[in-house]
């Protein structure tokens, strides 16, 4: 059930760090929510950069949280390491990450300060890897892929599994959103098919990448508000990653469409960047909806997962529902993982994604603290008891 809506402010004392929180992209809808989210809910003082210094004139007052905003050019590497250099830690929420990469990361290196990007994903996790023993000589600690998906697609079935199950037989996930594409999503997802990011028509079976038996697209009937929707499986490296980590036998994960229009486009995506290129497809995309003309945005994650739980068979059904676009969810949850480190930050440093460091429970629990309903739904027990 969704749990209570009551604000839990981090008090100034609490803090094991000084200075500010840098937040990159600050203008755009993740960054924009980000920002929101820890005025909201925290006491940070936060320094605001953006391409667009008018921009952030107009959607903020400088205050007692905002100290300042500057207008920072990722590409410009004096304009980087400047607001970096002012910073403890940095929440890169600008994009598209395909252009931006690690540039905001290396800038952070150099500066020694901590980062948390809403995106990334094999590509710069590799190349952050690469440079780890310098990340951990600096005591910094880097988290990438603090956004909807991935990062909460990792999380919510780590939450469910540590909760309810000792050992998970299988897991199927679908994740379902609604809302308009922004450029840097329309860029990331062109680049995402491109260089064929994720198995398509693929599942984790005994721990291995298998071609599912029915090379067709199944419609599925998700549970309210999304109804029924066309699942296409599809296995990325985080959710590979954290089958593994959790022993997990069977696993699907579905990326759902509204309609199978939504489908073909994507597949048609290949042949239009050849002939536009991927900037001009992107903006051709801005501002399209994805999903139903005649509903609000949502974003949900809907699972079933099966296993044993005290040497019975249990079925669980989980659900996070949030009545807004994907690019908001992700705002938040990077602004949830900026909250949680601030307790960990002392006595962790390296490189992860959000999945390997942020402990699963803690996380949903801000998140309900948020208004962000999950619920879940033991469908079977038949003996024992789920303490």
């Amino acid at each position: 059930m969704m749990k209570s809506m009551k604000k839990e402010k981090y008090n100034k004392s609490s803090l094991n760090i000084e200075g500010y929180i840098g937040i990159l992209g600050a203008t755009g809808s993740v960054g924009k929510k980000a920002v929101k989210t820890l005025m909201e809910y925290t006491d940070y003082k936060l320094l605001l950069g953006s391409r667009d210094k008018n921009k952030l004139d107009k959607m903020f007052d400088v205050s007692e949280s905002i100290k300042e905003y500057v207008q920072v050019n990722i590409n410009n590497k004096v304009q980087l390491e400047e607001f970096c250099s002012r910073c403890n830690i940095v929440l890169n929420c600008s994009g598209p990450s395909e252009i931006i990469l690690d540039k905001v990361a290396l800038a952070c290196i150099e500066q020694g300060i901590h980062y948390v990007d809403v995106s990334g994903g094999e590509k710069l996790y590799d190349s952050l890897k690469n440079k780890e023993d310098i990340i951990k000589s600096k005591k910094l600690l880097f988290i990438i892929a603090c956004g909807v998906y991935p990062g909460l697609t990792e999380i919510y079935p780590m939450y469910i599994i540590k909760k309810y199950f000792d050992v998970v037989n299988s897991l199927k996930f679908y994740f379902t959103t609604q809302g308009k594409l922004s450029f840097s999503s329309a860029y990331d997802y062109i680049c995402g098919i491109l260089n064929k990011v994720g198995k398509g028509m693929k599942y984790i079976n005994r721990g291995c990448i298998t071609s599912v038996d029915n090379n067709k697209i199944q419609e599925y009937n998700l549970p309210e508000p999304a109804g029924s929707r066309y699942c296409y499986p599809i296995i990325n490296g985080e959710f590979e990653r954290m089958c593994k980590n959790n022993n997990i036998d069977k696993a699907y994960f579905y990326n759902t469409f509204y309609n199978r229009e939504d489908i073909e486009n994507a597949m048609s995506i290949i042949k239009d960047s050849k002939r536009l290129g991927k900037d001009v497809l992107a903006k051709t995309m801005t501002g399209k909806l994805v999903g139903d003309n005649n509903h609000r945005d949502f974003t949900m994650i809907y699972m079933t997962c099966e296993g044993i739980k005290d040497n019975s068979e249990i079925d669980i059904e989980g659900k996070i529902l949030y009545q807004g676009a994907g690019n908001d969810i992700s705002g938040i949850v990077g602004a949830n993982v900026i909250e949680i480190i601030m307790d960990i930050i002392q006595n962790e440093c390296g490189v992860y994604y959000v999945a390997d460091i942020i402990p699963a429970d803690i996380f949903i629990d801000k998140m309900n603290n948020k208004g962000i309903m999950s619920c879940e739904t033991i469908k079977e027990f038949e003996e024992g008891e789920i303490l």
